[in-house]
């Protein structure tokens, strides 16, 4: 007589407890931390309300498949930025059932932050034959740094991460089972990606071509690699009539980028170098205030030892095609940064964020090789596992109190949210016939001041937004009573100061 398993219930209800810590963890504070909305976020939201209230874009646009940024206090603004849709549709929908805040924009990025560790735990559960490591795995990834602080910003930057980790599960499912729509369902879910963030046009169309690789080494029929393309291909139609429609849209969107050109090679490899430099991988995480506290790393330090632990694993002791997958998603990660090389490409975390699912998983088989080793191995596992919480304990009380101080310029320099709530104050006293935005602020402090006066329901007051120039000031073109924004640092603010201005 077989004797019962009692290790599956016992999984299930740790599974549980990591999504509750986790959305515990990610939803504390969630209007206040970060202390201001920053201007990506403001765009997002300010462009889902209006998809959610009219089913139309900021510019008027029914519906749009891709969305054009621009300028909403300047008439037909012409620009050559373009957005992809999805956290924009995410966002509507929760819009429709609650207003916009600052909690409710970042909402979206936080659910997708526990799908990702209910996929990640997936994807291990078929890496792994002991069910334990598929927790570890997201327990790791709900306290990875870097997952945790991109998982609280409303920014599309987070998007490909729960469409690459739905791709390895259903790669996995491909290589260990014969079901025939599988491959369809693989390449479905990388055409859908697409739409997630700018470099999963790079990103996704890689993972296809590795998975069409898998699946003839695994000896899979022709009609799996036809099916594969068809569900990739399904995705795409709907571009056939909006490039007929928006012709140069392609042409706008590589305008940012220096694909050709640029720096060269070794300079190249360079950069690409520096998104495994340890330092910036488990001390640092980068000097940009917006993407890293600068008391934990990408990682915490833990990974310092066990990825690679799990690296040598992979290469040396089990290279089976599922881990080798692994490896090959984690060095991938900054290829589309140096290929295209956009603006600040040196440690831009949030452009190489799908390494950090695959750094996890492979961290994960570190703590295998390290168990396999014997006790003294397990022992060096276990305590390693137990620094985890410990290091982001100590991460998130300083995320939660000093870094909101020291980040809260990078975020919102102009402190909008101040403002605003001067400006309403001073609307409720005396009727303010219009606030005048100094034109020397660019779009992205606009549509800021946009957010805050929408999260406050005073669209009134935006209707009542106007620019001026400080270098044709002429106070008697200004109605008397009229409130003028402009920063502090501005090096003319004086002449507007004092008691005959």
């Amino acid at each position: 007589m077989q004797r019962p398993d009692h290790t599956e219930p016992l999984v299930r209800v740790a599974l549980a407890g990591v999504l509750l810590l986790a959305s515990v963890l990610y939803l504390r504070d969630l209007g206040e931390a970060p202390v201001n909305i920053a201007s990506d976020e403001a765009r997002f939201a300010v462009q889902a309300q209006s998809i959610a209230a009219t089913g139309r874009d900021l510019n008027g646009n029914p519906a749009p498949l891709f969305f054009h940024i621009t300028n909403p206090l300047i008439p037909d603004d012409n620009t050559n930025v373009w957005w992809q849709p999805v956290l924009f549709y995410l966002m509507a929908a929760v819009f429709r059932v609650v207003p916009l805040s600052e909690w409710s924009a970042r909402l979206p990025t936080v659910c997708l932050a526990v799908l990702d560790l209910w996929l990640i735990y997936a994807v291990a559960r078929r890496l792994f034959a002991n069910p334990w490591y598929a927790v570890l795995a997201a327990f790791l990834l709900a306290l990875s740094p870097a997952h945790f602080l991109f998982g609280r910003q409303a920014m599309d930057y987070f998007c490909p991460v729960p469409f690459a980790l739905a791709w390895l599960w259903c790669l996995l499912l491909c290589i260990q089972t014969e079901t025939t729509w599988l491959p369809a369902a693989t390449g479905f879910v990388l055409g859908v990606g697409l739409y997630s963030y700018i470099s999963s046009w790079v990103v996704m169309p890689f993972y296809l071509a590795v998975t069409g690789a898998v699946l003839w080494l695994s000896g899979k029929p022709l009609r799996a690699g036809v099916a594969l393309g068809a569900g990739f291909a399904a995705p795409l139609i709907p571009l056939i009539p909006w490039f007929w429609f928006h012709p140069g849209m392609p042409r706008e969107v590589l305008a940012d980028y220096r694909v050709i050109g640029g720096l060269r090679l070794a300079e190249r490899l360079d950069v690409y170098w520096d998104y495994f430099n340890p330092s910036y991988l488990f001390f640092s995480g980068g000097s940009n205030p917006m993407f890293a506290t600068r008391r934990a790393g990408v990682f915490l330090l833990a990974a310092a030892v066990l990825l690679p632990c799990g690296i040598w694993s992979i290469w040396r002791r089990n290279p089976s095609i599922a881990r080798a997958v692994l490896l090959v998603g984690f060095l991938f990660a900054p290829v589309p940064i140096i290929a295209a090389l956009p603006t600040d490409p040196k440690y831009f975390t949030p452009r190489a964020l799908l390494a950090v699912p695959f750094g996890v998983l492979i961290s994960v088989i570190g703590v295998e090789w390290l168990v396999d080793r014997g006790r003294m191995g397990r022992i060096v596992a276990a305590l390693l596992i137990f620094t985890v919480p410990l290091q982001f304990a100590s991460f998130a009380r300083d995320y939660f109190t000093d870094y909101q101080v020291r980040s809260a310029y990078r975020f919102d320099s102009m402190n909008f949210r101040g403002v605003a709530a001067y400006v309403i104050a001073s609307d409720a006293s005396a009727r303010v016939p219009a606030v005048y935005l100094s034109e020397d602020l660019v779009e992205a402090k606009t549509i800021q001041w946009k957010f805050h006066l929408l999260a406050r329901l005073r669209p009134d007051l935006w209707d009542r937004t106007r620019y001026f120039a400080l270098a044709r000031f002429n106070p008697n073109d200004i109605p008397s009573g009229s409130l003028l924004v402009l920063d502090a640092n501005n090096r003319r603010l004086d002449e507007l100061l004092g008691p005959a201005r």
